[in-house]
């Protein structure tokens, strides 16, 4: 089974995973960037890898995100192999517990395409509330603003 077990930071050595996972044509919703592009953006510091892995270390995810502002970080992507088995939702679910641990963090925000109702349910049932659509940034599509405001947190 491929269940979901952890969470480990990405490092070059899974580009290939990543790639593979973004051209895949059953992830139509997938924006998907070139190997040079994902180098670049893991030596970035405010870019986030992560990896999804099932109880045997085998890569079954991978997830990215980016702090656009030191309050707000944005949930560029996260893809898993097999859909329908709730590793997605657990894996988004450990990635929010660490980065909702952040005391300086109020927003992790994310877009998604209108037409895409799994997602859209699955990130509502995560907490995240949609606020606004975005039009613009897609040509003939429909982006539907996410955001999830961690608990306030305790002194």
């Amino acid at each position: 089974m491929a269940s979901f077990y952890r969470t480990r930071p990405a490092g070059e050595e899974d580009i290939f995973f990543i790639r593979a996972l973004e051209l895949d044509p059953a992830n139509q919703y997938v924006h998907a960037w070139d190997e040079t592009t994902h180098r670049d953006k893991m030596a970035e510091p405010t870019y986030r890898y992560l990896i999804a892995e099932n109880a045997e270390g085998k890569a079954i995810g991978f997830a990215i995100l980016n702090y656009n502002s030191p309050n707000r970080l944005e949930w560029k992507r996260i893809v898993v192999a097999r859909r329908s088995d709730g590793i997605g939702t657990a894996f988004m679910r450990d990635v929010l517990s660490q980065f909702t641990a952040d005391p300086v963090l109020e927003v992790i925000w994310l877009d998604v395409y209108a037409q895409n109702d799994r997602a859209r349910h699955v990130y509502r049932s995560l907490g995240f509330q949609e606020v606004r659509e975005d039009r613009e940034t897609v040509p003939g599509e429909t982006l539907v603003i996410m955001e999830y405001t961690p608990s306030p947190k305790h002194q």
